[in-house]
């Protein structure tokens, strides 16, 4: 079930968001039909599949990711049902790597909508269902579906639960 594709500096992303995983292909696998990716996230090995890894949620772990950018160098992953974003500052190299930094959450064993759970007010922090991420000028767009707004930072957060600068 891929839902989102994206292509940056002859890299490839997909996000197969109905088996709570992300693929890289660091070139283009043309020629071959069902090349394996050269790197899974959200899951140990390449076959698995379960909701947060079949375990709690962590900096490795994804349950329907969605929305992905990069640009070769690091990549952003809208990792909707666990109401959250996941910044890698470079480019993951192995399968699970964990993320460098969560937004939408105050830490990465936290998955609530709107951080205090469901009917909470969302704030400049908190992600529900954030299903769409893009980058321009090293602004960082987030298209929180479940609040229906976009969120917007001036940069590429560093740290944990970073608010956005705008609220649209």
């Amino acid at each position: 079930a891929p839902r989102w594709v994206f292509v940056a500096s002859g890299m490839v992303f997909v996000s197969d968001t109905g088996q709570n995983r992300v693929f890289i292909w660091k070139k283009l696998p043309l020629g071959q039909a069902y090349a394996p990716p050269d790197v899974v996230l959200g899951q140990q090995e390449l076959q698995h599949t379960g909701r947060n890894a079949g375990t709690s949620v962590s900096g490795s772990t994804l349950m329907y990711p969605s929305g992905i950018w990069s640009d070769g160098k690091r990549l952003v992953v809208a990792d909707a049902w666990n109401h959250r974003v996941l910044i890698w500052h470079s480019m993951p190299e192995q399968h699970g790597q964990a993320a460098d930094v969560v937004l939408g959450q105050p830490d990465f064993g936290s998955n609530q909508p709107n951080v205090h759970g469901i009917g909470a007010s969302p704030s400049a922090r908190s992600l529900n269902w954030p299903y769409g991420v893009y980058v321009h000028d090293d602004r960082l767009f987030v298209a929180d579906t479940g609040n229906r707004r976009v969120l917007v930072y001036n940069s590429l957060p560093v740290e944990n639960g970073h608010p956005a600068e705008f609220v649209v």
